[in-house]
């Protein structure tokens, strides 16, 4: 996973096969007082219910701290399984990058 720190607002690129240690990832910012995140998708082609556990794991924990969480550039295929899963709840599917970043502003 890449992390970057950006006007205050960390983003994450998401590696499906990393979900598993996103929480790990994130919780050194929230612990420094980062409350800004977003989970970037756009390398993401498939997500399995352990990836999905990890992302709404780390999505109740920051907004639990006081932060908050967006996802971005989700591709159609992937944005189908959250929609499946009624994730569209917890999460706006269709932002990019930058209206990502805005929103947990």
């Amino acid at each position: 996973m890449q992390v970057i720190e950006n006007d205050g607002v960390i983003v994450v690129t998401v590696v499906e096969d990393q979900c598993a240690g996103l929480w790990k990832t994130i919780e050194p910012y929230l612990e420094m007082g980062k409350k800004s995140v977003v989970l970037d998708f756009s390398s993401v082609n498939f997500l399995n219910s352990v990836n999905i556990a990890a992302i709404i794991s780390v999505r109740n924990k920051t907004v639990a701290a006081g932060g908050k969480v967006a996802v971005c550039e989700i591709k159609d295929r992937v944005k189908s399984v959250f929609r499946v899963l009624k994730l569209e709840r917890l999460f706006d599917l269709n932002l990019d990058l930058a209206n990502a970043k805005t929103s947990v502003r």
